[in-house]
């Protein structure tokens, strides 16, 4: 009668059959239906077990994911051989089975090597289909070594079988003595292997906390034996060894060696001592032929992989190569039409004046009529005044403008010059003790000058005019994006490099979250790539400014032209620029993954003593930017903006932050 026996080898469930024909798939009316996890990757009717010629035969049912025997992908509907060891995979990550007996069935009278022996009183166990002989199996087949420890603080036995106790947090761990989110135990904390003479190691996989045995650390692998006390870390669970049940091959009690003797709880008949042996050296066999495929199939997968990815990244080197040299071969196209515009355009310029030329001096020569004449003096006149005209216009223009500026000053010195004499006569009037009427009649007056004198510093800056751009490509390259991490989480904001030592400037807000100091802090400074180290070594007082200064770890850059420390170069009105990166990472990054700043124009709406309004868009992530004036000074810190509010914004004056500098930032600042 047919008989098959295979185990599960994710379950190590075992599955007999004694019948010809066996079904495999997802379909709960076949004879091995797959259930729980894998079963994705498995069909309805995936493959067919045939009993044939004496012989099993296995055959793909045209499945999704395919049948695989040892490795192999069996071809639809093509019967292969099936041989004891041979392993039966359901697609490539679906379950896998491993073939221990293929022969026809015992009969109920006969024991096979290894079987232990069955009372007639003892109850037998059906096979996994039911047919029209009755079942009388032995008992299921061994789990394997079996271990018995109990838990020292609350007395809780468990087991644990097989050839390799792995103990740990992962799942894949045949101990598991905590939950998955206490950390004080390693995923793959410790494992304990069964020697072919019944011996017991433990070994230690390189556990945070370490293993002991009987209080001693565990530096490779320690023996193990009955009544020993394993502890996970030095505070952890710890085990007492209650029980082992191994496999010891054993001739005879006379002969046996003191480390055979030593084994515990082996049967203690021959027969038992033979099966043990026997099963222990079958599971030693599948565990290297499993191990073996395994590794091989781990092996061609990195292959694979590893040729796949330098398959794909040369593709890219050669796509990036193609398209770099489109453009440059689209640029030379273009510069060459260009050049070729160019050169037609002054070959026609110089072709009609030669013509011009050559017809008034034949015109000359051949005595043309007056009026011939005229016309052609007339046309090459006309184009002299054209020129002439543009040359004029260009110096009426530099002349008005210096016009201007000269007015200008002149007005700012009447302007000063007036102050002066007002307050003179304040002073005066103070003096000599004249009446309330007349000294508020002066204080007013010098008010009065005061504001004619700003009035007119301010419209002859804007006769001269403000460069903001060039204020902002002066200084973009020593503006950076920086990142601080928390426990709970991370801030982003913008600052700028002070001083070439790499002493950056931000706001406290950003590097210091609710009285957190931050774990680690990175800059990524405007138009590049990688992130920089820094550390935070002055931090303003939580009722102080709102200012932070940071070093850079082995900076070299560029870093801002020049400060206003003393904050006398701004007034109302006139034109500001703000560089930094509003929104963060989020809208810094360009497609190149290239950290790119924002610049964002407006005017100094307010300025107190130490706070200064700037109108211009600002949001969350544009803190610690710097704030230029229209000269390119460093004037302030942008700190806040309103969300009612979007486009006014609030920033430090610069001089406060002259007592968080250490002492070699001011002297290369050159600060008192």
């Amino acid at each position: 009668m047919p008989f098959l026996r295979l185990r599960n080898e994710r379950s190590g469930e075992i599955h007999e059959f004694a019948c010809a024909e066996v079904g495999i798939g997802r379909d709960p009316a076949l004879q091995l239906s797959i259930a729980g996890e894998g079963r994705k990757v498995v069909s309805a009717h995936h493959a067919r077990l045939l009993y044939r010629d004496n012989g099993w035969w296995i055959e793909d049912s045209d499945s999704r994911n395919g049948t695989f025997l040892n490795g192999q992908r069996l071809p639809a509907r093509s019967p292969q051989p099936l041989t004891p060891s041979g392993i039966i995979r359901l697609g490539r990550t679906g379950p896998r089975y491993s073939v221990l007996a293929v022969t026809e069935a015992r009969s109920s009278n006969t024991l096979w090597e290894g079987d232990v022996p069955v009372s007639p009183s003892a109850p037998t166990v059906p096979l996994d289909v039911v047919t029209a002989e009755p079942a009388a199996l032995a008992e299921p087949p061994s789990r394997g070594p079996r271990m018995v420890l109990s838990v020292e603080s609350t007395g809780e036995r468990v087991e644990a079988h097989g050839p390799r106790i792995r103990i740990g947090r992962a799942k894949e761990c045949e101990l598991r003595p905590v939950a998955d989110n206490d950390t004080s135990i390693s995923r793959m904390h410790a494992e304990i292997e069964w020697q072919p003479d019944g011996s017991l190691l433990v070994r230690d996989l390189g556990s945070r906390n370490g293993t002991y045995v009987n209080g001693a650390m565990v530096d490779d692998v320690h023996p193990l034996e009955l009544g020993d006390r394993l502890s996970l870390g030095p505070a952890g669970p710890t085990y007492l060894i209650l029980e082992v049940q191994g496999i010891v091959a054993v001739a005879s009690d006379n002969d046996a060696s003191p480390a055979q003797q030593a084994a515990v709880d082996v049967p203690p008949s021959s027969q038992g001592s033979k099966r043990g042996t026997l099963f222990f050296q079958n599971l030693i066999e599948e565990s290297s032929r499993s191990t073996r495929a395994r590794i091989r199939w781990i092996v061609w997968t990195f292959v694979c992989l590893l040729a796949g990815a330098v398959g794909v990244i040369y593709w890219i080197s050669e796509q990036k190569v193609r398209e770099t040299a489109a453009r440059l071969e689209e640029q030379s196209r273009l510069l060459a039409e260009q050049g070729a515009v160019a050169d037609s355009l002054r070959r026609v310029a110089a072709d009609e004046y030669e013509r011009l030329r050559q017809e008034l001096e034949q015109a000359r020569l051949s005595a043309a009529p007056g009026t011939v004449l005229d016309s052609l003096r007339d046309a090459l006149t006309e184009a002299r005044e054209r020129t002439d005209a543009l040359e004029v216009n260009l110096l009426q223009a530099q002349e008005s403008l210096n016009r201007q500026l000269a007015v200008g000053d002149s007005l700012q010195l009447a302007a000063r010059q007036e102050l002066l004499r007002v307050r003179s006569d304040l002073n005066r009037a103070i003096g000599s003790r004249e009446s309330a009427a007349l000294l508020d009649s002066l204080r007013q007056a010098v008010r009065l000058a005061e504001e004619q004198a700003a009035d007119m510093a301010a419209r002859l800056r804007a006769v001269k005019g403000s460069d903001l751009s060039a204020v902002i490509q002066g200084n973009m390259g020593a503006v950076g994006l920086v990142t601080a991490f928390f426990r709970a989480g991370h801030f982003e904001g913008s600052g700028f490099v002070l001083a070439p030592a790499g002493y950056y400037v931000t706001n406290r807000h950003v590097v210091v979250l609710d009285g957190e100091w931050p774990d680690s802090v990175y800059v990524v400074m405007n138009e590049q790539r990688r992130r920089l180290r820094a550390d935070v070594i002055g931090v303003g007082a939580p009722d102080g400014p709102d200012l932070a200064v940071l070093r850079i770890r082995d900076y070299s850059g560029p870093h801002v032209r020049s400060v206003d420390w003393a904050g006398q170069k701004m007034g109302l009105g006139e034109p500001a620029a703000l560089i930094g990166f509003p929104a963060g990472m989020a809208m810094a990054l360009d497609e190149d993954l290239t950290v790119r700043a924002s610049v964002n124009a407006g005017i100094f709406s307010k300025i107190e003593s130490e706070r200064v309004q700037f109108d211009g868009f600002t949001i969350s992530g544009s803190s610690g930017s710097p704030i230029f004036n229209a000269d390119g000074d460093v004037v302030a810190v942008h700190r806040a903006g309103l969300k009612e509010a979007v486009g006014m914004g609030f920033a430090i004056k610069i001089g406060l932050l002259i007592p968080l500098l250490p002492s070699e930032a001011k002297r290369d600042l050159g600060l008192p």
